[in-house]
């Protein structure tokens, strides 16, 4: 991945948030159960959610021309990302699974949603619920550690020298 992985988060972050509006608004305007949009809902914010682990990934694990010696640990990070990244679109899914029990409620104790803002707090409830469920089971808490530790893994193959390689000069500050 190139560029600011700090603005490739955001961007998936604010594309996740325009999705909401824009699915949400058609599920208003609809005259039958606005909210049985749910499956486009969840899998446009589940893929979202996906990309905004994937864009913390260091630009190494897309970089073409990796050493030979590099390459399994550049593997195994890749494959600890996807990972992390299928359980980041679990949570995506779950989120948007409880935001569309809520939109759904009918019961007298059912808040009523009458502005966006109303529908995005909604929206950070369910997801914060989510996440919380979601990190705090082992596998969520395997799979970062294994992201984890393949980083690592990866950091120090990049500065282990390589046979027939010369060294990059440091870059000075």
């Amino acid at each position: 991945m190139t560029g600011d992985p700090f603005k490739a988060w955001m961007g998936a972050w604010t594309e996740a948030q325009q999705t909401l509006v824009k699915i949400s608004a058609a599920g208003l305007q609809s005259s039958t159960a606005p909210w049985q949009a749910s499956a486009p809902l969840q899998a446009a914010l589940a893929e979202h959610y996906s990309r905004m682990i994937l864009a913390a990934m260091p630009p190494e694990l897309t970089a073409p021309g990796t050493l030979p010696a590099q390459a399994a640990a550049v593997s195994h990070c890749q494959r600890a990302a996807q990972a992390l990244a299928a359980r980041a679109s679990a949570i995506g899914a779950d989120a948007a699974r409880r935001l569309v029990a809520e939109l759904s409620r009918t019961d007298a104790a059912a808040a009523p949603i009458t502005t966006l803002a109303a529908l995005h707090e909604l929206w950070i409830e369910c997801g914060e619920a989510a996440w919380s469920a979601a990190v705090h089971q082992d596998d969520y808490a395997a799979a970062q550690a294994e992201w984890l530790a393949s980083l690592v893994e990866l950091q120090l193959e990049r500065r282990r020298p390589q046979q027939g390689v010369q060294p990059a000069a440091e870059p000075r500050p």
